[in-house]
């Protein structure tokens, strides 16, 4: 995998440079559109480097005592006189005793587009590719002079301007003694005691140096991104929209079954309540309210109902019974036998005249000294 370094030439992002770091037989190649560089697919790291028209930076001693918000705000309070745009207008930056200004425009434009590269993305100013920590360094790169300061900010200037900016240099600095990176003559006269002669080269670029230097990458979330870099299929992109819609529905789902049975139950209840008593308008306390209904019931219109005594059964028989029916209408019941010993069989059908019950049907088989059956009884009031 390769580290290649992309050299934005204008503020439109249409004219870049670009260099394969790690093989220094390549060639420089020019590319037409920042969105060529997903067309790239040897990538493992990427340097952009953006032009100074768009980065103004200054020389800065953060406070660490303070918050990274506190020392912006007194960066910007020593120079909103020199800035042309409003202070809303930029994103700031601290790093290595440097503040740097970026328009907020080109940077968020610019990031939306590195964000949907694959692989691992640096940002930073033009001027600091060959930043020395102790000299000040002047280095010539697609016909613009980069000047970096020990003091870790910097400036660049197209060849026509280079005299000029000079002279302002050395004005405030008149023992201002860069290292050369260049062939221009005039500047390597002009600094002749100091020149080490040999030009720059990006290959000479080491790429753990990167690190050091300001990033001002910041990834744009979106849902092309997530795709993109998690490298799903279509079908798990179908599977995946579909739990997610699944998530979302079942919830609405569940809450309007549970509306309706709600209705539903309600509804039934009413009209349970209503075929008991007209004057029931709204259910609320089933419980209560058909408790209080009951105690309204004239005496002399309530069931007067005897259940059978079958205490005998279940004491002698519990055991060997498996099913009772009672029959009020009629005052009879069914009692279904099974497996209960004759002679305990027998016990229970002397006992029941006892009872006040007879044996209307016996429906019983007596086989190998087991009961088996139904017994249907008639109870009678005491």
């Amino acid at each position: 995998m390769n580290f290649y370094i992309a050299h934005i030439l204008d503020s439109s992002l249409e004219r870049i440079s670009l260099y394969n770091v790690s093989d220094k037989n390549s060639s420089k190649k020019i590319l037409n559109s920042i969105s060529d560089l997903e067309k790239i697919n040897d990538v493992e790291s990427l340097l952009v480097l953006l032009p100074s028209s768009e980065v103004t930076s200054y020389a800065f001693n953060k406070n660490e005592s303070l918050s990274e918000q506190i020392n912006i705000a007194n960066f910007i309070s020593d120079i909103d006189t020199n800035l042309i745009d409003s202070v809303s207008d930029n994103e700031y930056f601290l790093k290595n005793d440097a503040a740097f200004i970026v328009n907020k425009t080109f940077l968020a434009n610019l990031n939306h587009h590195l964000s949907s590269l694959s692989y691992k993305v640096f940002v930073t100013p033009e001027y600091l590719i060959n930043l020395n920590e102790n000299s000040d360094v002047i280095t010539e790169i697609d016909n613009k002079f980069m000047f970096s300061y020990k003091t870790n900010y910097g400036f660049s200037v197209h060849r026509e301007s280079l005299n000029q900016y000079l002279d302002l240099v050395i004005n405030n600095n008149p023992n201002y003694e860069p290292k050369i990176f260049s062939s221009n003559k005039e500047l390597n006269k002009r600094f002749k005691s100091v020149n080490d002669n040999h030009e720059f080269n990006f290959a000479d670029v080491n790429k753990d140096i990167v690190s050091s230097l300001p990033n001002f990458f910041k990834i744009n979330m979106s849902v092309g991104f997530l795709l993109k870099k998690m490298n799903f299929s279509r079908l798990q992109i179908l599977t995946t929209v579909l739990a997610a819609l699944f998530l979302i529905g079942s919830p609405y789902y569940l809450i309007q079954t549970n509306i309706k049975d709600t209705k539903l139950y309600n509804q039934a209840t009413f009209n349970i309540f209503n075929s008991i008593s007209t004057d029931i308008n709204r259910v609320v306390a089933p419980r209560n309210q058909i408790d209080q209904i009951l105690k309204n019931i004239p005496e002399n219109k309530q069931a007067n109902i005897e259940l059978p005594n079958l205490d005998l059964f279940f004491k002698y028989g519990n055991k060997y019974i498996s099913d009772i029916s009672i029959d009020v209408s009629n005052s009879s019941a069914k009692v279904k036998i099974n497996s209960m010993p004759s002679f305990q069989f027998n016990i229970l059908k002397t006992s029941v005249e006892k009872l006040n019950i007879s044996i209307l049907e016996n429906s019983i088989e007596i086989k190998d000294g087991s009961v088996n059956g139904v017994l249907t009884l008639r109870y009678q009031d005491v």
